[in-house]
């Protein structure tokens, strides 16, 4: 109390130079945040890097980069209408490739992928077939005409005949096969892609296929956008250009459902819901609060002067910040509703007292008097929220640390503020002004007449009981019926586009976005992986590079370097010109049909209706070239000349697929999926259902680790992180409880006070569960983190009441006076900053304010009936310290 006195002093001989010193420091404080204090948007910045999960992650993300893309999803309905999903993909690829802002677009696998993919992807018996057909392909990439190419393929023919007429079966079959893979290059008339016939014939043309879920009903694209977690709106720019392309290309497929979802676009539709939702509930909560204050304290100066003092602890706050912590992530950027929910509280009660003394005293006998009256109470109620948030430093959840320590540390400022700034600043304005006339003659009228609230009696015996026994039914029914949702989706706002797709996709087949890897160091160690996932039910498919190609061996490794050896290096675009002629094509017709009489002119001959279907060809095209319009014999030698250019192509994209390492043949869409530039190669499990809630996906978790303990993935960081947001829940409802009570019984030094305030805040307390638990209001990772705050808050004014309560016993007055208006009011400004959230659509928002309503009127309602009612059963001696005892 002689600290207090001094301070007071000091305000009471220079309020000056303590606001100039005040004001200045918050000054200072603004510009070194503006230096200093940078935004993490990253949702992995809110887990501690020193988790040794999280260590797994941030490993596996230097590995194989960013995997957390966005999915535009093209629905093609039932039953499927795919050409129109096709169209549609291909056109949103297109437009969505026109820009910088997304790092990559990949919807579908281009022609030339799949040709580069070709020799690690077909079988044993085709890659040996094309092997065996080497010898054409330098003839085929050549500049010679198309009618040297014919005349190639008939001497082979020719030889064919007479080695298997001498028996040199080997070299026959060769040559068979040789002259075969040129003839059917350019009789092949097929032009529809993807026309059925053997894997090595080059000529036939190839359709892109399109990423789709395993249903085959719904296509994906997967964007990589450019991302600037220094700003609340990480993916804005990229997004908003997204949905327009979306928009157009929806218009021109009418019939054709198009979506977007995917985690990054979650996380910025909730973050775009949550702005606009506190925007508006701060407008909606401030214009409130505002008029309140004018009506309660009948006028504008006083309460400016409490938000000045506010403004004061606000630079303190955001300059501390910068300094210890360097970044606001996206939890302790809402500290600043805590230091406005709690903050102003203290500055409530200063002004209360401030009001009260000044009926009957002077400014500078008021300074001291609301100083030593207020200050005792705003200590204790602050130190006890502030240390509820500080506790949040025991738990393993970084983003509660930083919040816990900025919200702790704020309130402590908030404190000084009100203690130090809000007196200078009402002293300095009000020095001059003598109290009211009528106060200063007869200050006990006075106050007779503004305090009428006195103890209650009989009303709060009644009320004493009924809290008891409503908390002790509520504490019973508790464990059964109080709900907790843990599903994150259902945080979101009603109608969301992204979590709707979210939940199709799990419908339809699983989300992509939602996957465990695994990491292992050679294509090896894959089979037993996908071997022992498939035991698991939970674990629906598994992904990995195994999906594209053929497990290695020797034998393919020989082989395919054979292959490499056998393609030139370049090949020549525009081969001379030079048709074959009809006669031309109707001797080597002939010679297809004598080796096809001939029956098996090696070991293992080549298919007779092959043979057979590649004369008919060349007698048809024989026809067309000797057709006397020149148009139809113009359109057979350009058919010929387009499939040896599509040949060619594919031969050289064989060859480049081929000759490098297997992770440069993957296609664009998988190759940083599956192989990281190190070499490593990651085994991708998704769930076999919907884990988005916590009881789904702790089975899945236990599932993938029974795979491999080494797993990481966004389901682990999911799964540990909302672990680690109950733990430190339930650590800071048990911290918080022991630490208030510690907190009021130093305050107090009086076991019966103590144990008063214990008993009217753990009736609030387990009152505000009951009302929730008959509300059907469940707890949930948005809104559990009030319990803890309540019980800060519902301590402080519990701690008021009971100063006020000692100061009557001394004075002998009856009333509580401007302390009950108060608490009441200060109480009125939570309700009112919380209520508004009401009007948010973001359903975990809404929760929150819910939950903050019903207990701060919970919390009120004990401490102005129940409190009082127990504090008449203890009697205090007027003369010395001892306070309390039951009589």
């Amino acid at each position: 109390m002689r600290l207090i006195r001094w301070w007071a002093g000091i305000v009471r001989r220079h309020p000056t130079g303590l606001l100039i010193l005040s004001f200045g420091l918050t000054i200072l404080g603004i510009l070194i945040a503006g230096t200093r204090l940078h935004i993490d948007a990253d949702t992995n910045s809110l887990i501690g890097d020193d988790r040794p999960f999280m260590q797994d992650y941030r490993a596996f993300m230097a590995e194989f980069g960013d995997l957390e893309s966005i999915h535009v999803v093209v629905d093609a309905g039932t039953p499927p209408r795919t050409s129109a999903a096709r169209a549609a993909v291909n056109a949103l690829v297109s437009a969505l490739d026109d820009g910088d802002d997304l790092i990559d677009v990949h919807g579908v696998v281009t022609p030339e992928e799949q040709w580069r993919l070709a020799t690690r992807r077909m079988s044993l018996e085709e890659l040996s077939a094309l092997e065996r057909a080497g010898g054409a392909f330098e003839p085929l990439c050549s500049d010679r005409p198309t009618s040297a190419l014919f005349e190639e393929a008939d001497r082979l023919l020719d030889q064919v005949i007479r080695e298997g007429l001498i028996g040199d079966e080997a070299r026959a079959r060769t040559q068979a096969t040789e002259a075969l893979f040129l003839l059917e290059t350019l009789t092949d008339p097929r032009s529809e892609p993807n026309d059925p016939g053997p894997a090595f014939n080059l000529a036939r043309p190839l359709a892109e296929n399109h990423l789709r879920s395993s249903t085959g009903r719904m296509y994906f694209i997967e964007i990589m956008p450019k991302k600037d977690y220094g700003s609340l709106a990480v993916i804005e720019g990229p997004l908003e250009r997204i949905r327009t392309v979306i928009k157009q290309v929806g218009a021109d497929h009418p019939d054709i459902e198009i979506g977007l979802t995917g985690k990054p676009v979650l996380q910025a539709d909730e973050m775009a819901t949550t702005e606009s939702d506190m925007t508006r509930a701060s407008i909606i909560a401030l214009t409130t609060i505002a008029i309140l204050f004018m009506i309660v304290f009948r006028g504008v100066r006083r309460p400016l002067l409490v938000v000045l003092a506010f403004i004061a602890a606000f630079g303190w706050t955001y300059g501390l910040t910068a300094l210890l912590v360097g970044r606001l992530n996206m939890l302790s950027m809402v500290f600043m509703l805590v230091m406005i929910g709690v903050g102003l509280d203290y500055g409530i009660h200063v002004l209360t007292r401030w009001v009260e003394a000044r009926r009957c005293a002077p400014s500078a006998e008021a300074v001291e008097t609301t100083m030593t009256t207020a200050t005792p109470a705003n200590i204790t109620g602050a130190v006890t929220s502030a240390g509820v948030f500080l506790l949040a430093l025991l738990t393993d959840f970084q983003g509660m640390r930083e919040l816990g320590l900025i919200a702790g540390i704020g309130l402590l400022l908030c404190l000084t503020a009100m203690t130090l700034v809000l007196p200078a600043l009402l002293h300095r304005t009000e020095r001059r002004s003598p109290p009211p006339e009528r106060a200063r003659s007869n200050p006990a009228a006075t106050q007779e007449r503004s305090d009428p609230s006195r103890p209650p009696g009989t009303l709060g015996a009644l009320g004493l009981v009924a809290a008891v026994i409503g908390a002790v039914w509520f504490a019973f029914m508790l464990p059964e019926r109080l709900q907790y949702q843990s599903n994150l989706l259902e945080l979101q706002a009603d109608g969301l586009e992204s979590v709707e797709w979210e939940r199709r996709l799990f419908e339809d087949d699983t989300s992509s976005s939602w996957f465990a890897g695994v990491i292992v160091d050679s294509i090896g160690d894959i089979p037993p992986i996908i071997e022992r996932a498939g035991t698991e039910q939970t674990i629906g498919p598994v992904r990995s590079v195994l999906d594209l190609v053929a497990m290695p061996s020797a034998e393919r490794a020989e082989l395919r370097a054979r292959l490499v050896r056998s393609i030139p290096s370049e090949a020549v675009t525009t081969p001379r010109a030079g048709a074959p002629t009809p006669l031309q094509l109707e001797r080597t017709a002939g010679r297809l049909q004598s080796i096809a009489a001939l029956g098996e002119p090696g070991e293992r001959p080549e298919s007779i209706e092959r043979i057979e279907l590649i004369a008919a060809r060349l007698l048809e095209q024989a026809r067309c070239l000797a057709d006397p319009d020149p148009s139809i014999s113009a359109a057979c030698l350009s058919a010929m000349e387009q499939a040896r250019a599509r040949t060619t192509a594919a031969l050289l994209a064989m060859r480049s697929g081929a000759s490098g390492a297997l992770r440069a043949a993957l296609p664009s869409a998988f190759r940083d999926r599956f192989i990281s530039t190190a070499g490593r190669f990651l085994v991708m499990l998704q769930p076999s259902e919907n884990v988005w809630s916590l009881e789904a996906m702790r089975p899945f978790i236990t599932a993938i680790r029974r795979v491999d303990p080494a797993v990481t993935g966004v389901p682990i960081t999911q799964f540990e992180s909302m672990n680690d947001m109950t733990e430190t829940f339930t650590t800071m409802v048990i911290g918080s409880m022991v630490l208030v009570t510690l907190m009021v019984w130093f305050d107090f030094r009086s076991f019966r006070l103590t144990l008063i305030c214990m008993s009217t805040l753990l009736i609030g307390i387990l009152w505000t569960l009951g009302l929730l638990m008959l509300l059907g209001i469940p707890l949930n990772l948005a809104n559990f983190f009030a319990i803890p705050i309540l019980i800060g808050l519902g301590c402080d004014s519990a701690v008021h009441m009971t100063h006020r309560w000692q100061r009557m016993q001394s004075s002998g007055d009856r009333r509580y006076g401007s302390t009950l208006h108060a608490v009441i009011l200060a109480t009125s400004t939570t309700c009112i900053g919380f209520a508004a959230l009401f009007v948010a659509e973001h359903q975990g928002l809404r929760s929150l304010g819910g939950v903050m309503v019903v207990g701060s009127i919970c919390c009120l309602t004990t401490t102005v009936l129940v409190l009082p009612a127990l504090l008449l059963k203890v009697q205090v001696k007027t003369a010395g310290n001892e306070t309390g005892q039951i009589r």
